[in-house]
């Protein structure tokens, strides 16, 4: 693979990292309400996710969906519902930080981070469409795993930033004074994320 090739691939998925998504409001969320440490291992669980996509996008996640279209509705609607589940937690929450951060265990925040990825169809379109005609079977298992270590860290240094930035003092005090409007702007977000999914499911 050229480096050309190399760095337009990695260009795109910086771009599709800092748009806006769930990936996003639950490592933010993780991090304010249970702590820096279960932030990161929420970052760590979107980025394994990711791994998994480009390996299945290695070996042909287009193809396989192209074959069984029945498939792809039903991931939509799963990851529809999970979207909507984490944002009615959001809703209902009281808006209180917690006083320590050992609250979520690092292994749930793991799965949260894991789960939120891997149910997310926008995730699924993305890697099926787009990166899909770059990581094609042809490509040497030395490029496979150059890419998967790039993509994987890539995803790992940007939401491991968000993490720390979030759980950082200074942005914790500020959100102490409005945190329960911060959980209903997130759990809003998730819902419509989760009702946007939802209906392109159903078309």
């Amino acid at each position: 693979m050229s480096f050309e090739s190399l760095l337009l691939i990695m260009t795109i998925h910086a771009v599709a990292l800092i748009s806006p998504g769930p990936d996003f409001a639950i490592v933010t969320r993780l991090s304010i309400a249970s702590g820096r440490r279960s932030g990161l291992w929420g970052a760590a669980g979107v980025a394994t996710a990711i791994g998994v996509y480009v390996l299945i996008t290695v070996l042909g996640l287009s193809l396989v969906l192209a074959a069984l279209p029945g498939l792809s509705r039903l991931l939509s609607v799963a990851g529809a519902l999970y979207l909507a589940w984490l944002g009615v937690q959001c809703l209902r929450s009281k808006g209180q930080l917690p006083e320590t951060q050992s609250q979520q265990p690092v292994g749930k925040a793991f799965v949260t981070g894991f789960l939120t990825n891997l149910l997310n169809p926008k995730a699924m379109l993305y890697f099926g469409s787009i990166l899909s005609q770059a990581l094609t079977p042809h490509l040497s298992t030395t490029d496979v795993v150059t890419l998967w270590f790039l993509l994987v860290g890539e995803s790992l240094l940007w939401f491991g930033f968000v993490a720390l930035m979030f759980s950082s003092r200074r942005v914790l005090d500020w959100l102490r004074q409005h945190m329960q409007w911060f959980d209903r702007v997130v759990g809003a977000v998730l819902l419509g994320l989760a009702l946007k999914v939802a209906t392109s499911a159903s078309r």
